[in-house]
């Protein structure tokens, strides 16, 4: 159906993926930016310095970011599936 979420359907819905490295830190900040204009954030840091591997930090921040839109686009699909049944009562 078109209210269920999945990876495809939030894959539809991000507008822009960007990375920060906070300077001096193995922290990886990772914004993913949807369609509607909504951010979310994500992170990822490494313990030792000398192990930092920006690739690494990048999928790992990015993975961070990317679970917080499950619940995000659940709550949509929710309030998506609520209005239709409130329209065909009418």
């Amino acid at each position: 159906s078109m209210s269920a979420v999945t990876n495809q359907s939030i894959d539809l819905r991000i507008d822009t993926v960007t990375y920060h490295r906070l300077p001096g830190t193995t922290t990886t900040i990772c914004a993913i930016k949807m369609v509607n204009g909504f951010t979310v954030l994500g992170q990822s840091a490494c313990v030792n310095p000398a192990d930092f591997d920006q690739e690494l930090g990048e999928s790992l921040a990015h993975d961070d970011a990317r679970e917080k839109l499950w619940p995000l686009e659940g709550y949509l699909a929710a309030e998506r599936r609520y209005q239709e049944s409130i329209k065909e009562e009418a």
